[in-house]
């Protein structure tokens, strides 16, 4: 079966598509040659439209199935020939939809026409009708237009004018229409879609589904659907609007389906979206709406309009109303109704002005400008907008101010009213009241229950509450309520009992003050007043007339009472707070006053108070009165936080104390800064105890009364127990500072046990002093206490200046400056003879640092650990000093850190050593200085350990070792292995006032003593060049010296120093090596022993002078030269010339002996051998003279007259070198009386007497 089905169908469309072929084939035939009835087509259409068509050209061709003629080219002739045409044409396409043909067998509705590139105008007229301007023939409408079966007008342009409204041309440049004519139901069936211009907006449709013949008035009816968008109202509404409406701006999205009869909507739904709005009611103030979305519903029945909104949110004047839903209704007598869902009322009454007549009376109310939100009201209002109804629910609601009605935000509750009486049952959380003629700020509700009923009458508004039970933020109460507002001009009057406890904190009691009508000081005072505390019960009254309220009068009542437990109050700001208090507060009329029963304030503890402000308006002062009592030192921490503050921060700072202090205050306290502070405090103490801290005095049993004003401090006398003994004084003080002056008697050991520094064995006795202590309200200035006294009673035992006796007076003044830090420093002036600068420890309690004057000139301050001395005195005994200062008094002294000496006279151990001046700091380890004496001038540097290997380094402009004798070391060589290393490097070294030259000396430490490694002394050609050692050994202390001599002026220096004039133009070189029992200092002749190497050239021996045998008792040679000099006078007196003196010394226990010390004179050589004792001053030795030649011997002498003449007469060559003619001498007894004996048997005539002469064999036994 299913096979011959299937072939079956493919039979029939096989021959079905032949013969759609064969009928498209014959279509095409027949249409081939369409253009040969351009003419006759014209003319048909004319006939049967009426409308004068000219076609440019005709072709033909199928559309689908369908065949089409297409038409272009056309025009539409102008009554006037000579006017353009009114519509021009592109083209027109004509054909027939067979299946159309076929079901309604009407060609004409079987017809298909469509315009492209239309240019027409549609004109609505004023009775409703529609006009198609240019294609009416004559007045009648073109009604084939209703006839054909579908016209389309597409890509064509259009012009729109709707006179009913009065409105002005708008012109589409694209648009397509399809109007489709149904035959069945001779319904007609409009869809338009256009691309908007620019200025119009985006997109427009238009779809419309009517009966009847629309180009008649109120005689046609049906649907129309329109959508559009981003439309601009400004541009496409140029007509009027309903309602007497003015749309003037906005721009958005419409979607509305409408219901038509007779020409006219009867019902409207739809959508609108549109933002930046403005829309106005006949001349009125144009509403502007941000945005606005919502959707309608509105339909007219017999006069009877209704409007519902649903979904509906406005955002304008910057607030957003969402989900808004309502019904309206007006009936035919202009009552309104109202069934309002959900309404936010703010956005109603911004859009009130559209609805509700501006020149009516109750447009004021409008200026309540109502918030919130409506839900389930039901509302009639009569059409003379005086009768009205109400009932429903409200959240949040609010109202402006408004007479005297205040500010109103956040209510809930239900409504029931009528215009003559309503009430309102309030349930509100959250709620909040601004009377702004009251209060300063709106007053929150946490919550509000209760019935509120009103009433009116012909004069006034009644408001009546009872039992309303208000819950703030703050407290909760029970109110009773009676306000009566008149229509008149007259003062609303208020009963007001308001029950309320639970106040937990005061500090939010400002916010209930009515503050507006209250002076400007009384509401900053009391803003500040209430810190912390609860309130357990109060109550409220007002009665009366509001203009009068607080009633100052009598015309009404105004109090306020209750009590506050723990409570903290502050009466002024730059007082401390009272806490911990337990009062009354009382607002009666204009007077507050706040009794105070028990509390503290810091440490004080309040035994009764009063804070008092009398007629709150106008006062300018607050008064307090009060006792209270505290420790001393809690009292006056209690006025550091005063106004008192300057005078008390000194007294605090320096002083503390225990004991209970009672006070009573009296203030009279203004509310502005600019005005002074009255006060009037009196301390009571009775057994108080207070401590200087800088000093840590202690001053007991104190009784007195102190007396503290705004800017003074007082006492009565006050008696206390200081330093052991009793004391009076009196506090005082002027804009400067606070003074105390004190009066009082101490003992020395009583004094050195508060101030442990002082020495404890240089003074005893009993005196009297008077003392002032200092606190300057200057914080940059420091408190000062000054103790002065004769010391009568006093004996001192000390330096010779500075002693006295118990009788005797000698001013002693302390200084004692309280600065902050960790020093106390303290002035010291003891008569004319010391004074001082110390900065003692306070933490330690001893002397950190000082700077003392012996003499003329002041101390001052010593900023290092330490001591500085200063001695300025005539004479000064350093022996004595160095004693005082050692011992228990260094012991209890800081160390030196600087000494400065200006004397011109220095005593040591009895000598005086003339002027000195010298300064010695020490830094980095070593004492460096400056010394300027007769001792030495010039710098030196000494390390801290002198027992080290660090030496004391000596720069000297020079050194005088003469002005050094009076110096006693006794003592040195019994600590050589102790004593410091010391380096010295002098421009001078004076000796007898002689210049020896530049000195170099340089020292080290060995095993046992003192190495000097270095003794250089230059001056000129004249050079000493030593090494010694200072050295400990078991039988005591050894000086050893090695060292070299050499000079071209030998005999100058020997004149300088005193010597001897008698060596002239002698150059020396002179060696020694040797030592001595004991120190450098130590040195003499019967202890010396060593080896003298002398070597004299060129010089000459001028004359014989005792200093001149001085030099040669040192050499050994000494007399017997004077001797010869007595001999030989006559030949010698114009002096020896000589080329060279040599030899060689030794020296053993102070005996010099020598057996090869020549003269190689000019005229002879002279041979010495012998000995010296130099410490005995004796002389035995063997002088040899042997002339050179004959001519060196003068006729003249009476002792070798006779030999002389005959070794001239027989001897004359002078190559026999006085072989025949040499004499010898012997040399004896002490160098001031020493005898010359000629030894002439001894006279040369043979060698092996002068060889046995000179031998001095005998001598080796005794150097031995």
């Amino acid at each position: 079966m299913i096979v011959h089905l299937t072939r079956a169908t493919r039979h029939v469309l096989f021959w079905s598509l032949i013969a759609v072929a064969v009928l498209m084939s014959a279509a095409r035939i027949f249409l081939a040659d369409i253009d040969a009835y351009q003419a006759e087509l014209e003319q048909k259409i004319r006939r049967i439209s009426g409308i004068p068509v000219h076609i440019g050209s005709l072709e033909a061709g199928l559309r689908g199935f369908n065949p089409e003629v297409i038409l272009k080219g056309i025009s539409i002739e102008a009554a006037d020939p000579a006017s353009k045409p009114d519509i021009q044409l592109r083209e027109i396409r004509l054909g027939i939809d067979f299946l159309a043909l076929l079901l309604s067998r009407d060609w004409l509705s079987a017809s298909r026409v469509t315009l492209v590139g239309a240019d027409i105008g549609i004109i609505r007229r004023e009775d409703g009708s529609l006009m198609l301007k240019g294609l009416q023939a004559s007045d009648e409408p073109p009604l084939w237009l209703l006839q054909s079966g579908k016209y389309e007008i597409l890509d064509s342009q259009i012009t729109w004018q709707d006179l009913k409204r009065h409105g002005k041309p708008v012109h589409f440049d694209r648009f397509d229409l399809v109007l489709k004519n149904h035959y069945f139901d001779q319904s007609h069936e409009v869809h338009l879609l256009s691309t908007l211009p620019e200025q119009y907006g985006d997109s427009l449709r238009i779809s419309a589904d009517i009966t009847g013949n629309i180009f008649e008035p109120d005689n046609f009816a049906g649907q129309i659907y329109l959508e559009g968008t981003d439309l601009q109202a400004s541009a496409l509404v140029t007509g009027d609007l309903p309602l007497g409406f003015n749309l003037q701006s906005g721009a958005g999205d419409v979607r509305v389906w409408s219901l038509w009869r007779n020409a006219s909507p009867y019902q409207v739904d739809g959508y609108i979206q549109a933002q930046q709005v403005k829309i106005s009611k006949n001349q009125g103030k144009p509403i502007a709406l941000d945005t606005f979305e919502g959707s309608f519903s509105w339909s007219d029945e017999e006069g009877r309009w209704r409007l519902a909104g649903y979904d509906v949110n406005v955002f304008a004047n910057q607030q957003r109303w969402p989900d808004g839903a309502f019904y309206l209704q007006q009936d035919p007598q202009g009552n309104l109704g109202a069934v309002i869902k959900q309404l936010d009322l703010p956005a109603a009454m911004y859009l009130a002005p559209l609805l509700v007549p501006t020149d009516h009376d109750y447009a004021d109310y409008l200026t309540l400008n109502p918030k919130g939100r409506l839900r389930d009201v039901s509302l009639f209002v009569g059409s003379d907008y005086l009768r009205y109804a109400a009932r429903g629910g409200f959240s949040d609601l609010g109202v402006e101010h408004f007479g005297a009605i205040p500010q109103i935000k956040h209510v809930s509750g239900e409504i029931s009213l009528t215009d003559q009486y309503g009430q309102v049952m309030l349930d509100t959380e959250n709620a909040q009241f601004d009377a702004s003629d009251w209060f300063r700020n709106p007053l929150d509700v946490k919550r509000l229950r209760g019935t509120l009923y009103w009433w009116q009458t012909g004069q006034a508004w009644q408001f009546r509450g009872r039992d309303l039970a208000i819950e703030s933020a703050d407290f909760a109460g029970l109110a009773q309520l009676d306000l009566w507002l008149p229509k008149s001009q007259a003062s609303p009057v208020l009963d007001l009992t308001l029950a309320f406890g639970e106040f937990n904190d005061i500090s939010q009691v400002p916010k209930y003050l009515p503050a507006k009508i209250m002076g400007e000081g009384a509401v900053d005072w009391l803003d500040d007043a209430f810190i912390g505390g609860r309130i357990k019960r109060g109550e409220l009254v007002v009665k009366g007339a509001l203009d009068q309220f607080p009633f100052l009068d009598g015309q009404g009542l105004f109090e306020t009472v209750f009590a506050i437990e723990n409570g903290e109050i502050q009466f002024n700001e730059d007082w401390p707070h009272l806490q911990s208090v337990y009062a009354d507060v009382q607002f009666s009329g204009a007077d507050l006053q706040v009794s105070i029963l028990e509390g503290r304030s810091e440490k004080v503890d309040i035994d009764q108070a009063v804070v008092t402000i009398p007629a709150l308006a106008d006062s300018e002062h607050v008064y307090v009165w009060g006792q209270v009592q505290a420790k001393v030192m809690d009292s006056l921490a209690f006025l550091q936080k005063s106004p008192l503050k300057s005078n008390i921060d000194p007294v605090v700072e320096l002083l503390n104390g225990s004991g209970k202090v009672k006070v009573d205050l009296d203030l009279k306290i203004p509310y502005y800064e600019t005005d002074p502070v009255k006060v009037k405090v009196d301390a009571h103490l009775d057994g108080a105890q207070l401590t200087v801290k800088p000093i840590a005095l202690n001053v007991e049993a104190i009784k007195g009364v102190l007396t503290f004003t705004e800017d003074r401090i007082g006492s009565s006398r006050l008696d206390a127990r200081a330093l052991g003994y009793p004391l009076q004084g009196r506090l005082s003080s002027d804009a400067q500072a606070t003074y105390l002056d004190i009066d009082g008697v101490t003992s020395i050991d009583k004094l050195q046990k508060q101030f442990s520094f002082l020495p404890s064995d240089v003074a005893k006795g009993k005196f009297a002093y008077a003392g002032k202590l200092i606190l300057p309200y200057e914080q940059s200035l420091p408190g000062s206490l000054r103790i002065g006294s004769d010391l009568k009673g006093v004996a001192i035992d000390s330096q010779p200046s500075l002693s006295k006796t118990a009788a005797e007076e000698r001013s002693l003044n302390l200084a004692f400056q309280f600065e902050d830090g960790s020093e106390l420093p303290l002035q010291l002036s003891y008569g004319s003879e010391l004074s001082g600068y110390f900065l003692i420890d306070k933490k330690q309690e001893m002397l950190r640092s000082g700077h003392i004057v012996f003499g003329q000139g002041q101390a001052g301050r010593f900023e290092e650990t330490g001591l500085k001395l200063d001695i300025r005195q005539p004479s000064f005994n350093l022996s004595q000093a160095a004693g005082a200062y050692g011992g228990n008094a260094s012991s209890r002294l800081p160390a030196l850190r600087e000494v400065s000496v200006d004397t011109e006279q220095l005593v040591w151990q009895g000598q005086a050593l003339g002027p000195l001046h010298g300064r010695m700091r020490f830094g980095d380890r070593h004492w460096q200085g400056s010394i300027d004496s007769a001792m030495a001038k010039g710098r030196f540097s000494i390390p801290e350990q002198l027992h080290a290997n660090q030496p004391i380094e000596l720069d000297m402009d020079f050194l005088n070792l003469s002005a050094m004798d009076k110096f006693n070391l006794e003592h040195a060589d019994e600590a050589v292995t102790e004593l410091p290393l010391i380096d010295i490097d002098s421009v001078q070294l004076l000796w007898r006032g002689v210049n020896l030259g530049a000195l170099l000396l340089q020292t080290e430490r060995v095993g046992n003593g003192i190495h000097f490694k270095t003794v250089q002394l230059q001056s000129g050609k004249r050079k000493i060049n030593l090494t010694a050692d200072w050295l400990k050994q078991p039988t005591g202390t050894v000086t050893q010296i090695k060292g070299t001599l050499q000079a071209e002026k030998f005999g100058d220096l020997l004149s300088q120093l005193a010597f001897s004039d008698d060596f002239k133009e002698t150059s020396a070189d002179i060696g020694f090596k040797g030592g001595w029992r004991g120190g450098p200092h130590q040195f003499s002749l019967d202890r010396l022993n060593g080896v003298l190497q002398l070597d004299l050239k060129d010089g000459r021996i001028s004359s014989i002078e005792p200093g001149f045998g001085r030099l040669l008792g040192l050499i050994a040679m000494e007399q017997w030269v004077k001797r010869l000099s007595l001999d030989f006078s006559d030949v010698y007196r114009q002096g020896l010339a000589f080329d060279q003196i040599k030899g060689r010394i030794k020296i053993k226990d102070g005996l010099a002996f020598t057996d090869d010390l020549t003269v190689d004179a000019v005229a002879a050589n002279f041979y010495l051998a012998g000995y010296a004792n130099l410490a005995a001053k004796t002389l035995d030795q063997r002088v040899a003279v042997v002339p050179k030649s004959s001519g060196a011997v003068p006729i003249a002498g009476t002792i070798v007259g006779g030999i002389a003449s005959i070794i001239t007469q027989v001897v004359t060559d002078d190559y026999k070198e006085g072989y025949f003619f040499g004499s010898q001498y012997k040399l004896s007894g002490n160098w001031g009386d020493i005898n010359v004996t000629p030894l002439h048997d001894e006279d040369g005539l043979v060698n092996k007497t002068w060889r046995g002469l000179t031998d001095f064999g005998w001598l080796d036994s005794i150097t031995e």
